[in-house]
């Protein structure tokens, strides 16, 4: 999706046809985010679909560089590759 509002409900219950699993990415906080929306347009619609929202911690970050700070909270690419891989394991 492009953006959050208003939501692409027609597009995100198109995915489901063909996933088993959806998986949100932002920078910016998970809480009331993007990754919020998602979940509520799902329950809405009765569809008890697997989600896993990547973002950031609803707590102070450290100061740092773009890359340092996003490599320390799992949002670069080695990091969501691995918080994907964990979470289609449980």
């Amino acid at each position: 999706m492009r953006f959050v509002k208003p939501l692409d409900e027609a597009l995100l219950l198109s995915l489901l046809a063909d996933h088993d699993m959806l998986v949100t990415v932002e920078e910016n906080a998970i809480m009331g985010g993007a990754g919020s929306a998602v979940l509520e347009c799902l329950m809405r619609h009765k569809k008890p679909v697997p989600v896993l929202n990547l973002g950031l911690p609803d707590y102070f970050i450290e100061q740092g560089s773009q890359q340092q700070i996003l490599a320390k909270l799992g949002l670069d690419a080695d990091g969501m590759v691995k918080s994907i891989r964990e979470y289609q394991q449980r």
